[in-house]
Formats: structure tokens, sequence, C-alpha cells
């Protein structure tokens, strides 16, 4: 009988000791990292990376031959979730070519992007961006949660998709001349008497960036066009303060009703998705975070009407 006793509590013990070890191994997921191709082309690359959470060592590690990070879980200063939804493009959809290229292109996946801000070692803060895959991203965004607390923020907004009929814009027939300007940087300041609406258009590829006579992506606001983009650029303007319809057209339109105020930043994408005749765009609001370091991979776009 003490002899069952002893191997009974040994082996609770090493049960308890298994548990214990496996709960100090460091954790880790597949993601993708998005950055700078280099210091002097600033268009932005997806990469696969690997996240990994190591709690023994409280430290946060990101796998990436390229563009890795070690840092202490003490030196992240503030995460921003966000989410957006786009068409599959890329190299995947090009090499395959015709009409399963064409499949892969048109499905819309959705981005869990992760926005980092981290102290380095030499005192400055400095940006960080993961994609996170739908599939762990309730996971890892709960383990983030609970290591960072207070420092996280899950970006929520209230507007929400309307279908727009094209021809009820007021502004539809102008016509604008872009030229994309991959020297200046121009960035939007804050005026204590407009709202500022800052919206960028991702590429679906780096390679895509900024085509000369590329489509135009028209942002209307009520009965004028505000700001025009083409793939890989960014606009800005300043809105006097109320309620406007924003609208981004291309073959389609889309958008929605906001109210803008005074002296507020107000962040949007325009994201790609398959057209009949042309691609489609669609107008989604998202944190400062996460477009500004889209604007910061991106080229300015300087239009006018003609």
């Amino acid at each position: 009988m003490k002899r069952c006793l002893v191997l009974n509590v040994g082996l609770v013990l090493l049960v308890f000791s298994c548990v214990a070890l496996a709960q100090d191994e460091p954790s880790d997921d597949w993601v993708k990292v998005r950055f700078s191709k280099s210091a002097t082309d600033r268009r932005l690359v997806d990469k696969d990376a690997t996240l990994v959470f190591d709690d023994s060592a409280r430290k946060l590690i990101v796998k990436n031959k390229e563009r890795p990070l070690d840092i202490g879980y003490d030196d992240v200063q503030k995460v921003v979730f966000d989410v957006s939804t786009r068409m599959r493009g890329g190299g995947m959809s090009q090499m395959v070519g015709g009409l399963a290229g064409a499949a892969i292109a048109s499905t819309h996946v959705s981005h869990y992007w992760c926005y980092l801000e981290y102290k380095s070692p030499e005192g400055t803060t400095r940006p960080y961006m993961l994609e996170i895959p739908k599939e762990s991203s309730a996971k890892d965004i709960e383990k983030i949660k609970a290591i960072f607390g207070a420092k996280v923020t899950m970006s929520e907004f209230p507007e929400h998709e309307e279908k727009i009929e094209k021809n009820t814009l007021k502004d539809l027939q102008s016509k604008h001349n872009l030229t994309v300007d991959d020297k200046n940087h121009p960035l939007p300041e804050m005026k204590a008497d407009k709202a500022l609406v800052v919206v960028v258009c991702p590429p679906l590829a780096a390679r895509f960036q900024g085509k000369r006579g590329g489509i135009q992506y028209k942002l209307h606001a009520n009965d004028r066009v505000v700001a025009v983009n083409t793939m890989g650029t960014y606009s800005f303007a300043y809105l006097d303060p109320g309620d406007y319809l924003l609208v981004s057209q291309t073959e389609t339109a889309n958008g929605f009703h906001i109210n803008l105020e005074a002296g507020k930043d107000y962040y949007f994408l325009q994201d790609t998705f398959m057209g009949v005749w042309k691609p489609r765009s669609t107008l989604t609001r998202h944190s400062r975070e996460l477009v500004m370091y889209e604007l910061e991979g991106a080229y300015h776009a300087e239009w006018k009407t003609k």
C-alpha cells in the first residue's frame, strides 16, 4: 500500500512538472511582417515570420531574416489591432495566371493588423507591423491583451459600408490629372478650423505601386471630389466641419455617412477588389497608426481637376 502511495505521489509530481515545463516553453505562430523594401525604397512588402511569446524571458520575438525583432515585454509602448479586408493579389495570382489566377486574386482575405511601438536600446520609439492570420488572431489577441493590458487598443468605428449608386454622385463626370510623386513625401498637419481627412490606396503588391496612368480611385465628399489616388499613393484634404457622405469611386461607388469635426483627424483606406471592367474599391475607416504606417510606404498623389 505504501509503495502504491509513493508511486501515485510521484506520478502526480511528474504530471505537474510536465505542465509547468509546458507553460514555460515559448509559444509561436506563423505571421507576416510588413516593412519598407530598403532605406531608399519606401514601398512596403510582406514577408513570412514566426511570432514567439517567451514568457519565462518576458520577450516578444519575431523571427524573420530581413526584419527580426527581439524586445522585452516592458519595452513595448503601444499595441493597436486593426482589421481590413482586401483582395488576395500579389505573386501567386500572377504566376498562375488565366482564370485560375483570377480566381485566386478575387478571393477576399481579412488582415488582422498588429501595430507595435517599442523602445529601442538607443531610447527612440520605433514602429513595427505584423499581419496575423485570421485562424490564429483570436488566440494571439488574447495573449497580447494578457501581456500588455492597458497598452492594447482595439480599433472600432461606428461607420458601416453603404451601397452607393454611382450615378447619384454630382461630381462623377469630373476628370483629373494625377501625378505620382515618388520623391517628395508631404505629411498632413492639423488645422484648428478644419477636419483632416487622410486616405491611402494600398497596392496589391509593391510592383503595382504608383504606376503612371493607373486607374484613379476618387474620394467624393458630398458634391465634389476631394482626393484622387492610384494604387500605392496617398492624399489628404481639409474639409469644413459637418455631415458628409464620403464615397470611394472607381467602377463602383462605396462609402458611408460621417460627421467630421473641426480640429480632428480621420483616416481611411481605399482597398482594391476585382471588378467587371476595372477594379472596385471600398472605403473603410481605420486607426491613425495603421493608415500612417501605410502612408509612410506610399507615394504622394498630386492631382488637379482638368
